[in-house]
């Protein structure tokens, strides 16, 4: 399902955007998250899927979300805060699944972690699913898109690396994908096609985040 967005709504979204966005805290456990007092909206994927590359693009901040080659780098849940003189945000950047390299026992903690802040967290108003468009879905993919199901909880769809691919591929596969989800979940998510590298998608994507935004 996509969103049509006015030039108002992509106003808005630019900005917010534009506004003082900062680093607020890394947590490891649920007894050191942030308070509750804005709304929030999570980036969630595969290791190496380009979470920290899509933040850094939509706040034009090249360093704000440290990234590395290396799958597994984000190792725990990092907040940011986004405000202007009308709306104010957080967003969270949370660790990637699917990277191996890594203890079992490691894993299950940081997925515990993950799973407690999402199914817990009372201000958390969607999940942004980053999804490499060159990549089919996974087992893991398929396990986080079930769990959302169980829970009841809100996501959206992000393809990202869309400049990967020729231009030409990008339709056959945003079907593809369409087909897939159809079969796993009761309720279409928004799905957005993203170029961290290009900046493509980027406008209706701050303009969706925007709408989570405080008056």
């Amino acid at each position: 399902m996509n969103i049509e967005f006015s030039d108002e709504d992509k106003e808005i979204g630019r900005k917010l955007f534009l506004g003082d966005c900062q680093f607020i805290k890394s947590c490891v456990s649920l007894d050191t998250l942030p308070s509750q007092n804005k709304s929030e909206v999570a980036f969630f994927g595969r290791s190496n899927v380009g979470k920290s590359s899509l933040i850094n693009s939509l706040t034009n901040k090249k360093k704000l979300a440290k990234f590395s080659k290396t799958p597994g780098r984000t190792r725990q849940l990092n907040f940011f805060k986004i405000e202007n003189k009308l709306h104010s945000l957080n967003f969270v950047d949370l660790p990637g699944y699917g990277f191996s390299k890594v203890s079992k026992t490691e894993q299950r903690e940081w997925r515990n972690l993950i799973f407690d802040y999402i199914s817990s967290r009372q201000n958390l108003r969607t999940i942004l699913l980053l999804i490499d468009v060159r990549r089919e879905l996974t087992r893991e993919d398929d396990k986080i898109i079930e769990f959302f199901e169980r829970q009841g909880l809100g996501w959206t769809c992000v393809i990202t690396k869309v400049d990967k691919i020729k231009k030409s591929e990008v339709s056959s596969k945003m079907i593809n994908l369409k087909n897939t989800l159809k079969n796993k979940i009761t309720l279409y998510p928004h799905l957005f096609c993203t170029s961290s590298e290009k900046k493509t998608g980027l406008e209706e994507l701050r303009a969706y985040i925007a709408m989570f935004a405080k008056n």
